[in-house]
């Protein structure tokens, strides 16, 4: 966030697996290993990146419970969080980028304290931003609702503010005339515009699961119940 590369970000956030999973991490290379035995040299990297991809995402379901209560206080939709968390870190409560974005949702020390100040808390520390997964994310999910006042109701504009920065939007829009014109110009070779899109996939990726937000169970329509016979004895 805050005008970092998507491709930095991204290399920043891949340390060992035993680092980032713990347990986890070493039960993967385990699978991973026997992956690649099993299915063969040529569509291992396709299965793996499947695997590592669904790790993720059970990363940041693990964090359901703070992404709901941090939706409910800012109004964001608890599935864009998720998706905006597994975008910029898998989940992993430590994710620090060759930036300095921070924690689970990358936030830039700027960023955070603009959004403490608007939720009244103490401007937070960088070990408080790298540990407590509950404050980096309702920073992130205050951030979020700000850029939705301020650059919406198109979500997709929405999330390039927040990869690069609503200054450098404001100036790739002076310069093409909108944002529609912006987008038509770099719609084969931006990576911000790829990484938004690529955020309201995941979205959609995580409201399929219903894991984040559970889908309201449909009322179930009462079966007429069948006419019964009457017994009384007619009368004569």
């Amino acid at each position: 966030m805050g005008g970092r590369r998507a491709t930095k970000r991204a290399r920043a956030q891949q340390p060992r697996a035993g680092a980032r999973y713990g347990w986890r991490g070493v039960v993967l290379i385990v699978v991973t290993t026997a992956i690649v035995l099993f299915v063969g040299v040529v569509e291992a990297p396709r299965v793996v990146r499947q695997v590592w991809s669904l790790i993720g995402v059970h990363q940041v379901e693990a964090h359901a419970e703070t992404i709901r209560r941090a939706s409910a206080e800012s109004g964001v939709d608890a599935n864009l969080l998720a998706a905006v968390m597994y975008a910029e870190s898998r989940g992993n409560v430590g994710a620090v980028s060759s930036a300095d974005a921070l924690g689970l949702f990358q936030l830039m020390p700027s960023s955070a304290s603009d959004a403490a100040k608007r939720l009244r808390l103490p401007e937070p520390t960088r070990a408080e931003l790298l540990s407590d997964a509950e404050l980096n994310t309702r920073l992130a999910a205050a951030h979020l609702a700000w850029l939705l006042r301020n650059e919406g109701p198109d979500l997709e504009r929405v999330m390039v503010a927040y990869n690069a920065g609503r200054t450098k939007l404001a100036r790739w829009i002076r310069a093409a005339g909108s944002y529609a014109a912006w987008r038509t110009e770099n719609a084969a070779r931006s990576e911000t515009l790829a990484y938004a899109q690529q955020v309201l996939e995941f979205r959609d990726r995580f409201i399929e699961r219903g894991v984040i937000e559970p889908r309201p169970i449909p009322a179930s329509t009462p079966t007429p119940s069948a006419p019964t016979e009457n017994t009384a004895p007619a009368d004569n």
